[in-house]
């Protein structure tokens, strides 16, 4: 058996073509949102990794919902209540037969994935990890399959421990025997990476796991979009995914849990709806699965996931499916004859997502001199941190596929990257003709990007501090020589997109020769000049060079890029007015 074949890719998402004859045209008049131009150019999404785009039908069902039905749910006896609770429950329907859960009470509706498994590590993990204990996650989780389980690890006293990964991206498994053992609480794993695109063997993890009488969560959320899962051939005890990347509405998912391991646990989330008598001294909880639903639920969030459902049904999912793949390695290898892109997660066993890298460029500025091309992906670490420490990037861009996409946008996008290459080595915009792109990357910034002032590390300087963007992967290494509250030297290293090294480079500038508060009055400008949305404090006398960033001020995102520098240096200054103030105390 193919190890992936339980998750049920056509070839288990192997490299393989297909002649195929799924109709991606027609699809597409399905999804409203794809006929969009963005900035002149008609709308190629390939972000689909973080939400998929919502079917007609699903935005539909939503605006019926509030015309027609909108009341609270299981508590009403009128007209509206009862029919609001009948299309909410029969969502929980809907969501049951998709992966085959045996009882419908098996089904949790909570916000999202990362809801599902904080369910998990706290009413489970708090109820059965107990000191010296074990739990096992892989090396490629998302944060919210880490961070859950380490919060529990610390209140418990208990390890966390890993299963490692290769090069390709991949994990090892040679290891798995002595790794899954009598200490070991849980297992949880993700079956889809969603930074790397790997499909995981989990079935193999699952049984293992359960020969030693271990329980195991999976994260779907990657997994659902792209294949089919049926959770008792799995034969997992947890199974977590969200709605919005199932082609539904965002602030819903899905917790899959067995019963006997529902009705053991106690809710982490207390309040209206999963009591059933509650008295001054005690409280019964309710029956499942409304015992792990507290407070108003997203009604027509369910509903809409379940018209998702009813679309994904309605179309031949396999042809859609091995579609997607067709495009996965068709594009693969387009950008791979480009040359000077790195392609990070290259298992055989994959599902539609490339993370690349570029030489010279960081991926944020990949993302933004897509954008104007009309091209939608994500840049960064994807939630995702030790996967990029691991491959030693900072971030990466990341094309995410569905159904909707086609040959044409593949094409479009590797015509788009050649571009974003040839900008790279020569600093012509001549390829990409966007307006926008000349304000954002106009040549004050490029040349600082190109030959950044002050980028070097100072180990003579007094004070050191990092910073981190969390959103693109930015990080910056700060060096200060103090002097009598005097900056007399201050450099920088890291890994910076465009934005942040041009700022990082102005700033190390401007600070030579400032006291500590001349510094932090500077930030205080340059912060409430662009935050305040009034142009007329953006002035060169008031702000001189960092006036270039009038260009990309009601762009958020990037200007998290531009403060980065300057609120390491005044989280450093801090820090040395708190060394200061120890001193004198001490001295005193």
């Amino acid at each position: 058996m193919n190890l992936r074949s339980i998750f049920s890719l056509p070839g288990g998402g192997s490299r393989q073509n297909s002649a195929g004859s799924f109709n991606v045209n027609r699809i597409r008049k399905d999804f409203p949102i794809l006929g969009l131009n963005i900035k002149g150019k008609k709308l190629i999404y390939l972000d689909n990794a973080a939400t998929t785009q919502k079917p007609e039908l699903v935005i539909r069902a939503i605006q019926d919902y509030y015309h027609n039905l909108n009341s609270n749910i299981n508590r009403g006896v009128h007209y509206l209540s009862e029919h609001a609770t009948l299309a909410y429950e029969n969502a929980r329907r809907k969501v049951r037969e998709y992966i085959n859960a045996q009882a419908s009470h098996e089904i949790i509706f909570l916000r999202g994935a990362t809801e599902a498994i904080n369910l998990v590590a706290y009413s489970y993990g708090r109820m059965n990890i107990k000191e010296g204990d074990e739990v096992l996650i892989s090396a490629m989780e998302h944060h919210a399959n880490i961070v859950p389980w380490q919060v529990v690890c610390r209140e418990k006293n208990a390890r966390l421990r890993i299963i490692p990964m290769d090069s390709k991206g991949d994990l090892i498994l040679d290891d798995l025997e002595n790794l899954i053992n009598e200490k070991t609480r849980i297992v949880a794993v993700v079956q889809v990476s969603n930074s790397l695109g790997t499909i995981n063997p989990v079935k193999v993890i699952i049984d293992k796991a359960h020969e030693k009488g271990v329980p195991v969560l999976i994260d779907g959320s990657q997994a659902i979009p792209h294949g089919k899962v049926d959770v008792q051939e799995l034969d997992c005890d947890f199974y977590a995914f969200s709605g919005h990347k199932l082609y539904g509405p965002t602030g819903i998912g899905v917790l899959y849990a067995k019963s006997r391991f529902l009705e053991a646990m106690e809710p982490y989330q207390t309040g209206g709806d999963m009591i059933k008598l509650v008295t001054f001294e005690k409280t019964t909880y309710n029956d499942l699965p409304y015992k792990f639903e507290a407070g108003t639920q997203n009604i027509e969030g369910a509903i809409g996931m379940g018209y998702a459902i009813d679309y994904l049904n309605s179309i031949p999912f396999e042809e859609a499916v091995r579609h997607e793949h067709e495009l996965l390695f068709y594009a693969e290898s387009r950008i791979r004859e480009l040359g000077g892109i790195e392609i990070i997660g290259q298992s055989e066993h994959k599902a539609p997502v490339i993370s690349l890298v570029m030489d010279g460029l960081h991926p944020h500025d990949i993302g933004t001199l897509l954008d104007a091309e009309g091209i939608a992906i994500r840049t960064g670490h994807h939630c995702t941190q030790p996967v990029m420490q691991f491959f030693k990037v900072p971030a990466t861009a990341r094309v995410s596929i569905a159904f909707y996409n086609t040959k044409e946008e593949m094409d479009q996008l590797v015509l788009s990257l050649k571009k974003i290459m040839e900008f790279k080595m020569t600093g012509s915009r001549q390829n990409i003709q966007s307006e926008k792109i000349n304000e954002i990357y106009q040549e004050a910034i490029m040349e600082h990007d190109r030959n950044p002032h002050n980028f070097k590390a100072c180990f003579d300087c007094s004070h050191s501090d990092e910073g981190f963007n969390p959103f693109c992967g930015d990080h910056i290494v700060l060096y200060l020589d103090v002097e009598n509250n005097l900056i007399r030297d201050i450099t920088f290293q890291g890994e910076l997109c465009a934005i942040a090294k041009s700022s990082a480079s102005i700033m190390t500038d401007m600070l030579k020769g400032k006291t500590l508060k001349e510094a932090e009055g500077l930030f205080n400008r340059f912060y409430g000049a662009f935050s305040s949305g009034n142009n007329s404090r953006i002035t060169k006398g008031n702000l001189g060079d960092l006036t270039i960033y009038s260009s990309i001020q009601h762009s958020p995102a990037r200007m998290k890029c531009a403060y980065l520098p300057w609120q390491t240096m005044t989280n450093l200054i801090s820090h040395i007015g708190t060394l200061t103030a120890e001193q004198h105390n001490y001295e005193v």
